[in-house]
Order: structure tokens, then sequence, then C-alpha cells
């Protein structure tokens, strides 16, 4: 395979190898590019040590020093230039307590997780692949590098990097790592919820998430990514309606919604309040009241344990609120305090929720998408209006209420949210001296 790296990589390895030193581009970039696939970024291995890369380099950033990692800067961008190493024992199933840079980069290549991720390659020498990373990517294979055990035991989020890498590459695990992930899973116990998130956001914005997701349940895993979800495990929902457990269904509808974060978090914890919800009726039929409340509840407490920003929370509980609303509902009035709910830009994403919730379910015919589609047509209809929908439509200001002899500002919202009640009703309201006759009235009984 003819393989061209970007010019300034190309600098690097050649000022390095002009100064007596190996160099290879390593990693995930020579994985994607064996795949097929674009390379995200290109990190270098080298074997001189940090101090030489800085003296050979006329602008460089000290990146990560303590691991031997130097910034270089070159005329088309930063590459990350870290110095071969073997590392001392690691600590909190995280990190290594210290490095010992060496001139061997098969070593260096031992130490790393997985073989599809321990290839090098320069064009002086072509392929490096001591541990057959080429062969496990021809037959889409994750495996550890030497013992599963050992490389998960020294940092146990490389299981989650196993499990993410099978999922955006729609690999397969071998059985000796499997063995290794179950063995060694404990450790994730240490590992940050920042680390953890960032794993989980990448398995759900992969093509397939449930397989992904799928995964973390099966092996046992998901007790330390997400244990408030784990009782939709193989919880059956006696109802017509469902033709799968709670999370058979889950899992569908994350992989139907499209791959927005927000969207596939909300898809993801949709129905995780059923099992605390179900009920049965006299007839054996399966129920679910107020499931979306408790859903959101659920979502909102993991969210936060795993600190995602507030925007992102605040539309993941919107949606998981709101994925149950009537689609038949026609009434304008309703409609309007609908999108006030909403907000403008979560409208559409509450309707890829509800196409993918009911596209999920074993009655999903054509004639109810035709009625959620409707439902969105007739709220987007009244946007495009632009008929009043926030007090900030109002024709009247805060101002214009205080000026009528109103200091108190509770009352001024109390005065402001009656004339908004009124110009939901009727939008023709609308214009600045009705309103303050409205509010005039008002203040006068």
């Amino acid at each position: 395979m003819d393989i061209t790296l970007p010019k300034g990589v190309g600098y690097i390895i050649k000022e390095l190898n002009k100064n007596g030193h190996e160099a290879y581009v390593v990693g995930g970039c020579i994985r994607d590019i064996l795949i097929g696939l674009p390379p995200k970024d290109y990190d270098i291995t080298t074997s001189a040590d940090p101090d030489e890369v800085i003296r050979i380099f006329r602008k460089t950033i000290p990146t990560g020093i303590r691991h031997g990692t130097v910034g270089v800067v070159t005329t088309d961008g930063i590459y990350d230039v870290t110095t071969y190493r073997a590392d001392g024992e690691y600590i909190n199933s995280r990190y290594p307590a210290n490095v010992i840079f060496i001139d061997d980069l098969v070593e260096d290549l031992r130490r790393r997780d997985i073989t599809i991720n321990a290839i090098a390659f320069n064009t002086e020498k072509g392929i490096i692949d001591p541990f057959d990373g080429t062969s496990d990517i021809r037959g889409k294979i994750i495996r550890a590098v030497g013992n599963p055990i050992l490389r998960f035991k020294e940092d146990a989020l490389r299981i989650l990097r196993a499990i993410r890498l099978a999922t955006t590459l729609n690999f397969n695990i071998e059985e000796k790592t499997l063995f290794g992930i179950v063995e060694t899973m404990d450790g994730l116990q240490f590992i940050s919820v920042e680390r953890i998130r960032e794993e989980l956001n990448t398995i759900l914005l992969s093509e397939t998430p449930s397989r992904g997701i799928s995964m973390l349940f099966q092996l046992g895993v998901m007790k330390y990514v997400i244990p408030e979800i784990m009782p939709m495990a193989v919880f059956s929902q006696f109802n017509p309606h469902h033709d799968k457990d709670v999370l058979g269904h889950t899992l569908d509808v994350v992989d139907h919604v499209p791959a927005k974060l927000h969207l596939r978090l909300a898809a993801l914890f949709h129905d995780c309040g059923k099992p605390g919800t179900f009920t049965v009726d006299r007839n054996g039929i399966g129920h679910f009241y107020g499931h979306e409340v408790r859903s959101a509840e659920i979502a909102e407490t993991t969210l936060l344990r795993l600190k995602y920003d507030r925007k992102t929370i605040k539309k993941v509980l919107t949606l998981i609120s709101n994925h149950m609303v009537s689609i038949d509902m026609k009434n304008e009035l309703k409609l309007k305090k609908l999108i006030r709910k909403l907000e403008k830009e979560n409208i559409n994403d509450l309707f890829e929720l509800k196409t993918a919730d009911f596209v999920s379910k074993p009655e999903n015919g054509n004639t109810r998408l035709f009625e959620i589609s409707a439902l969105r047509d007739r709220m987007v209809d009244i946007i495009e209006r632009k008929d009043p929908l926030q007090i900030r439509d109002l024709a009247v200001s805060g101002q214009d209420i205080m000026n009528l002899g109103i200091r108190e500002g509770r009352e001024v919202g109390r005065i402001l949210n009656l004339l908004l009640d009124k110009v939901l009703k009727e939008p023709k309201l609308n214009e600045k001296e009705t309103l303050l006759t409205i509010a005039r009235k008002e203040l006068d009984e």
C-alpha cells in the first residue's frame, strides 16, 4: 500500500533521521490508513529523547515532557513526538508511576493496548508490525497486545477503548481479550468520569451504537459506566405495543435517531424509568404511567455525575420529558404551549425521537408515521406564522408595565404572563396600546 504522510510529518521524521535517530508514525493513524479511513491525527515515535527533540527543532511545545512527549510545530500543524519508552508499575489501573526512555521500537510497541494500534511506519522501512496487527485488521479483530489481563490491569480505560474500537470499526473482540475484560473490569472504578464519558460519547456517535451498548451490558461493564440504566436489561414489557424488552427497544431507538449526541443520549435514557413505574392491569397488560418523568430524573442524575455540560443536559431532559406527547393534538393553544415548553430548537429533535420510538415497535405502519409528521407540520406552521409565543415576543416590555406604576418585579412578571396568555389565544391582541389597556384594567380590578 502506498502511504503518503503529511508534509510536516515527513519533515519531522527526516530531521530526526538526519540527526541519527529512528522515527516512525505510530498507532491510530497507521491503523486508520490501513483500514481505509482518514486519520484524525498523526503521532510520531522516536529513539531521540525529549531534550534531543527540543534541540533539533526550532519551535517546540513541552506537551508531556514527563512522559516523553514534545509537540513539534511545522508549517502544516503541530505533531506530538514521543520517545520510545517502557512504562513502570501502573497506579490505580490508569497511570504508570514512571516511564523509562529506551531505544527499542519493538519494546515501545509492546506496551501498547491493542495490536491494531501497535503498528509503526516510515517511508524507508515501511510497515513495522511485530504483533501482527495487520492480520487483525484483515480479520476485523480487536486483540490485546500480549497478555490481555496484564494490559487491562495496567490501564482499565483500555477496556472501554477496546469496546469503542469494536463498535466504531465494526470489528469483533477475540476470545482471550474478552476474558481479560471480564477478569479486570473492576479497575474501571478508578477511571475518571470524564474519560468514561468521552468513550461513551464515541460509542453513541458511531454508525451502530447498539453494538457497543450491547457489549457493555453483555460483558457486565455497564455497571461501571451507567449503572443507573442496568434495570432495563431483560425487563419484559408485557404489552402488545412492544415485542422486545426495555433494553432491546432502547437499542433500536438509539440506532434510528440521527448521530447527534444529545439525541442519542435522549434515546438511550428515554425509557430507563420504565422498570420503576411498571404496573400490570387485570388483563395482564403492562403499563408504565409517568415513566417519562422518572426517565428524566434518572437521566439528570446520571448526566450530572458524568459531568456533561448544562446545555446538553437541558436538551436531553426536554426530549425525554416530552417524548410521550400525544400526536393527536390539534388544539392550537395547546400546540403553542408545547412549542414554548420545548423551545423551537428542540422541535425537530423531538420528532426524530418520536419517529425512532415508533418504528422500533411492532405496529410501525405508515398511518401513524403520517400522523407524527402531520403534528410536526402543524407546529412548524405556527412558528412560520411568527405568532407570539414568548414574553419577549409581546409588543410591550417589562419597562412599559413598570411605567404604569408597578415597581414590584413579581407583579410585573404576573402581568406579562397574563398578557401572553391572552395573546396566545388571540395573536391580534399583540399591539402595544391594546396590551397596555388590558394591563391597566387588570391593575384597576
